[in-house]
């Protein structure tokens, strides 16, 4: 798996925590970029499910507490062989996450591992702006685990 100081780059795998994820609607399209491994992952947050059936993530500050817990969102991060393979992947998935049509945001986030690491990952967000809508439309997913709806 690509990890940091093998090689240093921005990010070091990709974080999925909803269609992606595996039991997703989408996980065949991720497997189709070749990644090296999966593993148990959060992110701090707050996720939602939206009326169109798939969850938006918006980035938070991380909690005081580690995950799982309030303020995390679970999910897995995604390794991958090499950087190139790494931004392969990322511009299969592009298209599939809206990001040129402004649907998601991709950016990179501070990714905590099951066994405690903490990595670089990108991930696909809804920006803090588009909130207050959210709050509105969407469910909110208290436990951070978009996983009931695989």
């Amino acid at each position: 798996m690509f990890f940091p100081g093998v090689c240093m780059t921005e990010a070091d795998g990709l974080f999925v925590y909803g269609t992606l994820r595996e039991g997703g609607s989408n996980h065949a399209w991720l497997m189709r970029t070749h990644p090296e491994g999966l593993t148990r992952a959060w992110v701090a947050g707050r996720l939602f499910h939206l009326p169109a059936g798939y969850p938006a993530l918006v980035p938070g500050p991380a909690p005081g507490a580690p995950p799982p817990g309030p303020g995390w969102v679970r999910g897995d991060f995604v390794g991958y062989e090499d950087e190139g393979d790494l931004s392969s992947a990322l511009a299969d998935l592009d298209p599939l996450e809206g990001v040129e049509e402004g649907l998601f945001s991709r950016e990179i986030l501070s990714v905590r591992l099951e066994g405690g690491h903490s990595y670089q990952a990108w991930a696909y967000l809804f920006h803090v702006e588009r909130l207050p809508r959210l709050e509105r439309e969407a469910t909110e997913i208290l436990d951070g685990d978009w996983g009931p709806y695989l």
